[in-house]
């Protein structure tokens, strides 16, 4: 049965947040978002701002988005304490940075210390990037030291275009990282399981995991989007882009057909994500 939008009615004072967007400091920006374009293999990558902070910020400027997350991924280890800084240099009352773990850091404990200290919210795993499955050994390690620092753990579920489909990042293994670590806040962007969304009802919905919904409103069927409205926590739903890799206002217009009532939709645009990040260390706020 197909979905029917409720049409539900925003305030018009709501400020709307995303949960999942990128930016690259200006002198890799450009580099970066070619780079990761050119790696689509069973879905074409595209990208819809330049990939700058700016760029990003005129992208939600257009949208209608006031906050985001900005979500940095360390591929290499070297590059982890580089993204630390870079988030608290950039942290503003419109940026919200996630910091970022690569499992072969040696000393991820010290990091995330460091990382809270510094009045970040959260850090962002990434599977595929990583090498590394999310019910690694290693990802268990990061993952509890994340929770003891009261930091959100976001990180890319399901597949990815850029690479072949293993199940390093399936809900199945997501499931059993929430089963290890259940004191940890997980964000599971793409609704919990990209191009895996049987494995969303199968093993997240109805759990206490935030499914942030990024490429879900055009991707996921709509039996699976009924199956997660109608079963899965609202106050546990919060709207994400993904930008640069989605474009905001599309994404959102589409997120806005979906059959929310005008309190759930509320939830998921805004309330939901200023909860998260106000459980969270204070950001320390520049300019």
């Amino acid at each position: 049965m197909p979905l029917v939008s409720l049409s539900p009615i925003l305030r018009a004072d709501l400020d709307i947040i995303d949960a999942h967007a990128h930016a690259f400091p200006d002198a890799i920006a450009v580099h970066a978002t070619h780079t990761l374009c050119g790696q689509g293999r069973w879905q074409e990558m595209r990208n819809h701002h330049d990939g700058t902070l700016r760029g990003l910020l005129n992208s939600m400027d257009a949208a209608g988005i006031r906050r985001a997350f900005l979500c940095s991924v360390a591929t290499k280890p070297t590059q982890v304490e580089k993204i630390t800084d870079w988030s608290a240099e950039v942290a503003s009352d419109r940026m919200i940075p996630f910091a970022s773990i690569h499992p072969a850091y040696e000393e991820p404990e010290r990091e995330i210390e460091r990382i809270a200290g510094l009045g970040l919210r959260g850090i962002k795993f990434h599977p595929q990037y990583m090498d590394c499955a999310v019910d690694d050994p290693r990802c268990l390690r990061i993952a509890r030291a994340a929770a003891r620092a009261g930091l959100i753990f976001t990180l890319h579920a399901g597949y990815h275009p850029a690479f072949d489909k293993h199940d390093v990042g399936s809900p199945r293994r997501l499931r059993r990282l929430h089963d290890a670590v259940p004191d940890l806040r997980i964000v599971a962007c793409h609704l919990g399981g990209m191009d895996d969304w049987q494995g969303v009802v199968d093993f997240l919905v109805g759990s206490d995991i935030y499914l942030e919904t990024s490429f879900a409103p055009s991707w996921c069927p709509p039996e699976i989007w009924a199956i997660v409205l109608a079963r899965h926590d609202p106050h546990r739903i919060v709207f994400g882009t993904d930008s640069p890799w989605q474009d905001q206002a599309r994404e959102l217009q589409n997120f806005k057909s979906l059959p929310f009532t005008s309190e759930a939709l509320e939830l998921a645009l805004s309330t939901n994500a200023a909860q998260l990040i106000a459980g969270s260390a204070q950001l320390k706020v520049n300019g």
